[in-house]
């Protein structure tokens, strides 16, 4: 019984062996079975990319990420690299500007203009300038009309002067402004008639660029000839101001010793506007006129008088007729200065520095030295160095860092100011 017991024991043992290696067997061929499978998928993906009996020598595909040209550059770089820029001499440069003039747009067409800075040769210029002529009758374009007329005057071209009397018929006040400018600029005197004319049209109450225009051409060619209508003009309050400042201005550029009783009368009036005052003084000033002195010196006497609170309100006409005592020569006039560069208004003491500069005697350059080094507003001491440079006493450019710290430190607070 025992040995048949033991038998069967084994038998078991033996069967369940069995069974464990049959099973262990099938699940490692089905393992295999299956990494086969994912191999050959891998496979005929490769070859469906990748042709088997793929050629050598067949050039390999174009890399998408890689420009088509890109080797095509690379090869013509070192052409590019060698060749030198283009130099276009002064004949070319106006085949250029002329192609431009003609069939150009309107922006290309003003740079054409402008381009013609850059022409030495006095004889192609020449032929380049009676093409703006041309254009300046002819063209339908304002801009460029304008433009042209503007580029005649800067090149000072006084063969132009019947073309630019002849836009001040223009259509346009741009032009005619343009054209009044571009006149004054080569001083053509032929233009006079025509810009008396022209100003006569104008309605002087009323503020006008183009008028304004006018009367300063005059005075930039020494046109005495509206003299009478300037002081006439001038002195009624109806003018406009704009018109009004433009002709004083123009009186003194033109005037004589006879105008000098109604430029007084303009700047002793206290009721006149600053501004008119100014100018009047101005004038006064520019023409030399040292038998006012004494009534300028009355004027700023009295102003020495007022309470400091009023005083401020004439601190410009108080300047200005120092100023106007300086340019005259009068030796009263340092004394003046004196006392204005000690004034706590930062603004007074810096016209009086630019004032005080005019002079060259051993006291003007004391006082500016020591407005260089000790005067609390930067731009007060700059301007003393730069009065101290030019008359060749310091060396120029030697301001220290902290010299040029403060004064971009006090520009930066009047901005903000």
């Amino acid at each position: 019984m025992t040995i048949k017991k033991t038998v069967k024991n084994i038998l078991n043992s033996a069967l369940t062996l069995i069974l464990s290696l049959i099973l262990l067997t099938a699940f490692t061929v089905t393992a295999y079975a299956q990494k086969e499978t994912i191999n050959d998928k891998k496979s005929t993906t490769v070859k469906a990319d990748k042709p088997a009996s793929e050629d050598k020598n067949k050039p390999a595909p174009d890399d998408p990420k890689k420009s088509p040209s890109d080797d095509s550059k690379k090869e013509a770089k070192p052409e590019i690299d060698s060749k030198k820029p283009e130099v276009w001499d002064d004949a070319k440069k106006a085949e250029k500007i002329e192609s431009t003039l003609e069939y150009g747009m309107q922006k290309e067409r003003k740079i054409a203009i402008i381009m013609i800075n850059d022409i030495k040769d006095e004889q192609i210029k020449k032929k380049l300038i009676e093409k703006l002529v041309y254009i300046i009758s002819n063209d339908s374009d304002i801009e460029v009309r304008k433009a042209a007329v503007t580029a005649i005057g800067d090149h000072k071209s006084e063969s132009a002067a019947p073309a630019l009397i002849k836009a001040l018929d223009d259509e346009e006040d741009d032009i005619k402004i343009a054209a009044c400018y571009a006149l004054g600029r080569i001083k053509a005197e032929s233009a006079k008639t025509k810009l008396i004319e022209l100003l006569k049209k104008q309605d002087l109450k009323k503020d006008s660029n183009l008028t304004d225009a006018i009367i300063t051409t005059l005075y930039e060619i020494k046109s005495p000839d509206i003299l009478e209508l300037a002081v006439t003009s001038a002195r009624d309050n109806t003018t406009s101001r704009m018109i009004r400042e433009r002709l004083i201005i123009y009186i003194g550029n033109t005037g004589s010793a006879a105008q000098k009783d109604f430029l007084i009368e303009l700047f002793k009036n206290d009721e006149e506007e600053a501004g008119i005052r100014s100018y009047a003084i101005k004038s006064i000033a520019k023409l030399k006129l040292k038998e006012a002195a004494p009534e300028i010196k009355e004027i700023i006497k009295e102003i020495d008088s007022y309470s400091f609170a009023k005083k401020k309100k004439y601190y410009d006409i108080y300047m200005q007729a120092v100023a106007a005592l300086v340019e005259m020569g009068d030796t009263d006039s340092i004394g003046l200065l004196m006392n204005s560069l000690r004034s706590d208004n930062t603004a007074v003491r810096l016209k009086a520095v630019n004032l005080i500069k005019e002079f060259n005697d051993e006291r003007t350059i004391d006082i500016l030295k020591y407005k260089m080094k000790n005067d609390p507003d930067a731009r007060i001491r700059k301007t003393a160095r730069k009065a101290l440079e030019e008359k060749g006493l310091i060396e120029k450019g030697k301001e220290d860092e902290n010299q040029r710290n403060d004064f971009e430190k006090d520009e930066k607070n009047d901005k903000d100011e």
